[in-house]
């Protein structure tokens, strides 16, 4: 992002991205489509700078190959999808990284770039509390002004709307600040190791607690890359007592919680992944969308048909595997309940091939901050990174809005974080003489990447 240096440029991208989280709520009818605005803003900063620079851009190349790919593989499928609406929704299933990789550039090349995603950051955390405070204390009026979902109850609360007018973005918010704030507020050249286990059981509580009054469990997908992120700073001793204590300390909570609607819930959801003898259509929409990927290896059925946006213009594919359409559409004539598995989408629309190209971009999005970021704050962006692919299983949080701008700005709320040494330009290892610990404590060095 060498030829972007315009703090300006900055400050409209995210006020920008900031909007999208209007986009259902407030404003749907006028904001509805903020998401893709700044993606395509997005596309348009990428294609200049890569004219621009002399340096080009990996991501900008691997990106367009998917795109490129996304129209052949259209082209040929069965299925006669749109080309217009194929490349649209190629592009949408990049959406997470393409926003993020923009917006991480765009602030290295602004001089006030910290303050911008600070306050950025500030403000969402306050409407996200003030949000959740209201609909507890006014209650489905309080849906009923922001949201135009039906009023449910689950776990024996109302599922709240929040400020973001939808109950999954409450959870998606959640999970990543408190990823982000747990590790950040302890950051430090030395990594205090007996800290971060504490945090690990720590997060598991607070997670589990705050899924009854958010109504969704999303968040304790969380505890896969925090727990991985645990056992890369042990030795090979501590890590496998690290993995008995964990797994019994998991154990037994799951024991506690066993006879839980939440847990019963749960295995059940998790068991209809497997099978289509059921009515589940997130459980519908994996198995259909693995069983897809297998049928039409290796390029896919074609995008904007299955499991996304533009597959309500097109109901080919959802009749070719015996998915009842009356159970699955409105009285608006739009489908309901298949946008609820990001990855089954992407592999049965863009196939082995895509899923290939999508694992390249996704490498270069990853060495891109690793390029930029000190050793631990690049931990916390592959805690928060690990996190969205693994809830992509039942969520589509790559294609969706609102976790894009919540992923972004806590991206950027670390890169404010960032400590920058280097010499000569290159990250170096920071010795114990730098900041020593205190005695009897047992740490560990943060190697630069």
């Amino acid at each position: 992002m060498n030829t972007i240096k315009s703090t300006t440029s900055l400050l409209l991208f995210l006020s920008a991205l900031f909007l999208c989280s209007f986009s259902s709520g407030l404003f749907p009818t006028m904001l509805g489509y903020a998401d893709e605005a700044i993606l395509v803003l997005a596309l348009i900063i990428l294609t200049l700078n890569f004219c621009t620079s002399k340096k080009k851009s990996r991501f900008f190349l691997l990106l367009w190959a998917y795109l490129i790919y996304s129209l052949i593989n259209s082209a040929v499928s069965r299925f006669n999808p749109n080309l217009f609406y194929a490349f649209l929704q190629a592009l949408i299933h990049m959406k997470l990284f393409v926003v993020a990789y923009v917006s991480v550039g765009l602030f290295l090349a602004s001089r006030s770039g910290i303050k911008i995603a600070k306050n950025l950051y500030f403000i969402f955390i306050i409407l996200f509390a003030v949000g959740m405070i209201a609909n507890y204390i006014f209650g489905a009026s309080w849906n009923n002004l922001l949201s135009s979902e039906p009023i449910q109850y689950r776990y024996g609360f109302i599922r709240p709307a929040g400020y973001f007018g939808h109950y999954a973005p409450n959870s998606y918010f959640f999970s990543l600040i408190l990823i982000t704030l747990f590790m950040l507020s302890t950051k430090n050249l030395i990594i205090d190791k007996s800290v971060q286990v504490r945090k690990f059981y720590l997060l598991i509580v607070i997670d589990f607690l705050a899924a009854y009054p958010l109504t969704v469990r999303k968040g304790l997908f969380m505890i896969i890359p925090y727990g991985l992120y645990i056992l890369s700073l042990l030795n090979p001793t501590k890590r496998a007592v690290f993995t008995v204590c964990a797994s019994v300390f998991i154990a037994g909570f799951i024991f506690f919680i066993s006879d839980s609607d939440m847990f019963l819930d749960t295995i059940s959801n998790f068991n209809n992944f497997f099978t289509d003898d059921h009515a589940y259509i997130r459980g519908l929409i994996v198995y259909y969308g693995f069983s897809l990927f297998s049928e039409f290896f290796p390029l896919g059925v074609g995008n904007g048909l299955y499991g996304t946006y533009f597959s309500n213009m097109n109901s080919s594919v959802y009749e070719y595997v015996g998915l009842n359409l009356d159970v699955l559409t409105s009285d608006s004539g739009a489908l309901l309940g298949v946008y609820d598995s990001g990855i089954s989408a992407f592999i049965a629309e863009s196939g082995f091939i895509g899923f290939v190209l999508a694992i390249f971009i996704i490498k270069e999005f990853f060495n891109y901050n690793k390029k930029h970021l000190d050793s631990y704050n690049y931990k916390i962006f592959k805690i928060i990174t690990y996190f969205a692919l693994i809830l992509s299983i039942t969520e589509p949080v790559w294609q969706n809005g609102f976790f894009t701008t919540f992923y972004t700005s806590s991206l950027l709320y670390i890169y404010s974080k960032n400590y920058r040494y280097k010499i000569n330009g290159a990250w170096r290892k920071i010795t114990s003489t730098s900041a020593s610990p205190p005695l009897n404590q047992e740490t560990t060095i943060a190697e630069a990447p």
